[in-house]
């Protein structure tokens, strides 16, 4: 494998979570139409854990395997291979989860869109979902970007709803899903973050969940924009999409997932309140984001008291969140953003 691929593609294995979908994952990779690509799977497993990670890709010599040795977690982890890609002369990086299957011409069409548009830090494809169980590729929207709540939440635009291709042509979004992205990596620089020991392009306070929306932000304070190219499609296992935005339905929707899953959801939107709260915001979107906290607050306390323990471990992360709040680059007027608010 040559490494002066100008993209290269990065997923993170973890134990037969990950591996049961490689071989369909790897095919699609395999299948497509733009070719001068590095594949390299960043394994998060556990070495005390059984790993069939390394097997399920014996049929793929162009994938490198390389092994993390512990869970780093999605920021961690991502910015591991994002610091390999630059060193090796990278131009994009496809992140992509590999629970899903790509159509082949879909890397093809996100560089092209990249190589086209230079204010453009990050263009992202089409997801609908993939019913895995069924070997279906269906219609349903998984997601068409991240959008941005006027209580300061973000949704999977689209989410749940048939595809119908109204969508026709590049459209700007607010964020992208670390689900399925091509970035940048000269965007990436430009917005990173020097923790003294090493550099994070994903915040590694958030170990995961939310920081895609949180490198989002940052990437739209820094000026550059961020696409959506329904042109391009995949597919994404998903096994409940979330239904609607209060918080009494994100509290129905959270009960279908684990306890840290929550956990990590609800703390790091946390720390996106604290770190970009301080920006320029019109009194309205204010308001709305303390009402949102605040009944957030009171559904933890009410159903979810386990949760609490993100403002403990918040209020000891305070001078680290308040470390990468001073660090970010801000070239727009914050007030702008206002108008992604939906």
């Amino acid at each position: 494998m040559a490494q002066s691929s100008r993209v290269y593609v990065g997923f993170l294995g973890y134990g037969q979570s990950t591996a049961k979908y490689l071989p369909d994952f790897l095919a699609s990779l395999r299948q497509q139409t733009f070719t001068d690509l590095a594949i390299i799977d960043g394994d998060n497993t556990p070495p005390d854990q059984v790993n069939p990670n390394e097997l399920a890709i014996k049929d793929f010599p162009e994938v490198r395997y390389w092994p993390a040795g512990a869970n780093l977690g999605f920021a961690k982890g991502y910015n591991r291979l994002f610091n390999l890609a630059i060193r090796e002369g990278a131009e994009y990086f496809l992140v992509i989860n590999p629970d899903v299957v790509l159509e082949s011409t879909a890397i093809e069409q996100l560089v092209k869109y990249l190589d086209d548009n230079q204010a453009v830090a990050a263009v992202m494809p089409k997801i609908r979902r993939w019913d895995f169980v069924n070997h279906n590729l269906t219609m349903q929207i998984d997601s068409l970007g991240v959008g941005l709540t006027k209580q300061g939440a973000f949704i999977d635009i689209g989410q749940g709803q048939l595809d119908d291709n109204h969508l026709t042509g590049p459209q700007p979004i607010f964020g992208f899903t670390g689900a399925g992205v091509l970035i940048r990596l000269s965007a990436l620089s430009s917005v990173a973050f020097d923790n003294g020991q090493s550099i994070e392009y994903f915040d590694e306070l958030m170990f995961m969940y939310k920081e895609d929306c949180d490198l989002s932000y940052r990437l739209r304070l820094a000026g550059w924009q961020i696409m959506l190219l329904p042109e391009a499609i995949i597919y994404h296992d998903r096994t409940a999409a979330k239904v609607g935005q209060s918080v009494w339905s994100q509290l129905r929707n959270r009960r279908r997932e684990s306890k840290l899953i929550r956990q990590w959801s609800y703390l790091h939107q946390l720390m996106i309140f604290c770190k970009y709260w301080y920006l320029p915001k019109t009194l309205s979107s204010r308001w709305q984001e303390l009402f949102y906290q605040k009944k957030r607050l009171v559904a933890a306390i009410l159903f979810e008291p386990f949760l609490l323990s993100g403002w403990r471990k918040l209020w000891q992360q305070r001078h680290l969140v308040a470390a990468r709040r001073r660090a970010l680059v801000i070239k727009i007027k914050p007030l702008s953003l206002e108008d992604w608010r939906q």
